[in-house]
């Protein structure tokens, strides 16, 4: 009898990992690293207990970086721009060693067969930074909100935050089976 409880309440659990990245564009390789080592906590916590992983938040990354790189495809090419930035002073390892073992779909490119037009709307800069990863092994999304258009976003001020938005980030969400 203990062993079905321990099945069934195993079936019941999911690792949800949060993240906000390093801001500053000009250092895609320190947000490269502070991906890889997140990668490395959650495979050492969550490969052994064979458990579904979402890893949602900001990644201050856009489609184009590194680090979407190494969360969809598991590594990174070594011609990547974001690992050959300043040889004298990197925090990276071997760029051969920035992989991981997961299987990670973005919830929004898999709904919607693309990343949103944004996640971000300031004066400054308006693009894709958010994402909601999932384990594809474990997980499948359902549905994913629309992001609200330009015209909405903009309705009570050029840019978000606004009173209709109170941060400038756009909230995802998705139903996840």
């Amino acid at each position: 009898p203990s062993s079905s409880r321990n099945s069934a309440r195993d079936q019941n659990q999911v690792c949800i990992a949060n993240t906000h990245l390093y801001s500053n564009k000009d250092f895609p390789d320190v947000k490269l690293w502070q991906t890889w080592q997140l990668l490395q906590e959650l495979e050492t916590f969550v490969l052994s207990r064979n458990l579904p992983l979402m890893i949602c938040g900001d990644f201050n990354s856009t489609p184009d970086t590194a680090v979407y790189d190494l969360l969809s495809r598991s590594t990174v090419h070594p011609g990547h721009p974001d690992v050959n930035m300043n040889e004298e002073v990197s925090v990276l390892p071997d760029v051969r060693s920035l992989v991981h073992s997961f299987q990670l779909g973005s919830v929004y490119n898999t709904v919607m067969r693309e990343e949103p037009e944004h996640t971000n709307f300031t004066v400054g800069f308006k693009g894709v930074l958010d994402y909601m990863w999932f384990s594809a092994q474990h997980l499948r999304p359902l549905s994913a909100a629309p992001i609200p258009n330009e015209s909405v976003l903009t309705k009570h001020g050029e840019a978000l935050p606004s009173t209709q938005f109170s941060s400038d980030h756009i909230m995802l969400i998705s139903d996840m089976q």
